[in-house]
């Protein structure tokens, strides 16, 4: 009887251990299956910056900021996007028109960031297409642009007038109006010329 009840008890413990043990596997197979934390999201970064900028971007050098964003927005519509300020003044500014940004710099003579109207003018011309060139035209000079080329049918098929903004920029501004073969805009070219010399005789 002795030997039955011990082996009973054993039998009962042995139990208990293999119940615990089981236990154990159980739930060392649910921690495996528990999905680990998710790390933080990597910000995939752009390096040509494609959202904001297309490939090329030109920058204005400008004695008065805010005076120059103020005409670019009144004479050719262009729209504030990052104006940045300083106790100095802006220091940066970034204008839009449909998939275009023009950016302004301030001048500084210390540091030879010159604007066209310090150095006497400049060799660039930005070429604007706008859906009237006629209308623009007229409310550029109205905003306070000078005239350098009154508007006119160009043989490349575009109408252009050009003008200068009050910090020496010019700027051509067109109306795509048609598509001359290379034969028919060769036409145009000398008979422009042939005007040209006749003015000028």
């Amino acid at each position: 009887m002795a030997k039955a009840a011990k082996k009973k008890k054993m039998m009962k413990k042995s139990a208990r251990v293999t119940a615990t043990t089981k236990t154990g596997v159980k739930a060392a197979k649910a921690a495996k299956k528990k999905p680990a934390p998710k790390k933080p999201a990597t910000r995939r970064i752009d390096p040509l910056n494609e959202k904001h900028y297309r490939a090329l971007t030109p920058m204005l050098v400008v004695k008065d900021m805010r005076q120059a964003v103020d005409f670019y927005k009144n004479a050719f519509g262009l729209q504030a996007r990052g104006l940045m300020d300083s106790p100095q003044g802006l220091v940066h500014a970034e204008l839009v028109l449909r998939d275009s940004v023009i950016m302004l710099s301030p001048e500084s003579r210390e540091q030879n960031n010159l604007s066209a109207g310090s150095i006497g003018g400049t060799p660039i011309t930005l070429y604007l297409l706008v859906g009237n060139v006629d209308e623009t035209f007229q409310t550029a000079v109205a905003a306070g642009a000078g005239v350098v080329m009154p508007v006119m049918d160009m043989c490349w098929g575009d109408r252009c007038g050009m003008v200068t903004d009050p910090e020496g920029n010019k700027w051509m501004l067109a109306t795509h109006k048609s598509e001359p073969t290379p034969q028919e805009m060769e036409e145009a070219m000398r008979q422009m010329m042939q005007q040209a010399a006749a003015a000028g005789a």
